[in-house]
């Protein structure tokens, strides 16, 4: 773990670093491999063969792709701290097929509406998070409770989501793809949408970072403090389930990125917020950007769903955190 602002800066600077280098990774791999040469070209205004491909096709992918590692890691950094649970994290605790669940009722009932699926995604994703948390309250938020809760919920969303998929099998199209967290065919539109949406979510977690380090500490220290630790976990579960909606509205499931990075950006830089933040949001957008890299190139011409690379990895990665703790107890 890095302990001065020196070593700190030349963290950010080695993050940097591997963001631009699987940002070109990512924009030059796939069916069409564009090389660096030509993407510098392409970049200088020159009219290359793959051009179209780079422009339309390659950079709304790649930038969805930092965009929504951005939202599912600040998600469960947000969710780990209010709950003061580590194994906290939006695909766990059936909050992204809560709002898969209302984005697919929307896509698959009233497709004309597909405005609203954002909205509907973040009703489902809350509806999901509240059940939870509702199931969990009389055992003082529990860690154990928590994710046992989670798997429930999960499961009995999962199970509606094959009942309507089933019933309306000849109007699935791409959602089934969409589902296991799809990536391909994004368009400059889908991004700057999930970007507007994105930002007030932001600007929230940057003006509330400090309440984030006062809501680590234990009840009695912050009850001390005399800080309305209710409206603040409220305000902040909100945030945490919005971004997580409004990402799988936009790409589908894209489960444990939410666990996965802020554990590592904390083993990085430690659990203070002011650090914490900023470099959690910098390997959100590393990860999935390699994640998708990852998937259109492991068994290509064949494409894995980044939703499928994610799950792969992250599995085993919550197993050890499972066994980590206390001696393999939760």
């Amino acid at each position: 773990m890095v302990r001065n602002s020196k070593q700190r800066s030349l963290l950010a600077l080695v993050l940097g670093l591997l963001l631009l280098v699987s940002f070109l990774l990512s924009v030059g791999s796939g069916s069409v491999h564009i090389r660096l040469p030509e993407i510098a070209a392409i970049l200088r205004g020159a009219a290359t063969p793959n051009a179209a491909v780079f422009t339309q096709i390659r950079l709304p992918r790649v930038s969805l792709s930092l965009l929504a590692g951005i939202n599912l890691a600040l998600a469960g950094l947000l969710l780990q701290t209010v709950l003061k649970n580590p194994l906290a994290d939006p695909g766990i605790m059936g909050i992204n097929a809560g709002a898969a669940f209302g984005a697919t009722l929307i896509m698959l009932l009233w497709p004309a509406a597909t405005a609203a699926v954002p909205l509907v995604a973040f009703l489902g994703g809350m509806a999901a998070f509240l059940l939870i948390v509702g199931f969990s309250w009389r055992r003082n938020l529990s860690p154990v409770v928590l994710i046992l809760a989670g798997v429930a919920v999960n499961t009995v969303i999962s199970g509606g989501q094959s009942v309507l998929t089933t019933l309306f099998s000849d109007r699935l199209q791409g959602v089934v793809t969409w589902l296991n967290g799809d990536l391909s065919g994004k368009t400059w539109g889908q991004c700057g949408l999930l970007l507007v949406y994105g930002v007030p979510a932001y600007l929230t977690v940057l003006l509330l970072s400090r309440q984030l380090n006062v809501l680590s500490l234990n009840d009695n220290a912050v009850a001390s403090l005399g800080l309305p630790v209710r409206r603040y976990r409220l305000m902040l579960s909100s945030v945490a389930v919005y971004l997580a909606a409004i990402t799988v509205a936009q790409v589908g499931l894209i489960g444990f990125v939410g666990l996965i990075v802020p554990h590592i950006a904390r083993l990085l830089v430690g659990g203070n917020h002011r650090c914490l933040l900023p470099f959690t949001v910098l390997l959100g957008a590393v990860v999935v950007s390699f994640g998708d890299t990852l998937a259109r190139t492991i068994v290509a011409p064949v494409e894995l769903p980044v939703g499928t690379i994610m799950a792969i990895f992250g599995g085993p990665f919550f197993l050890f955190l499972l066994i980590r703790r206390k001696g393999g107890t939760v």
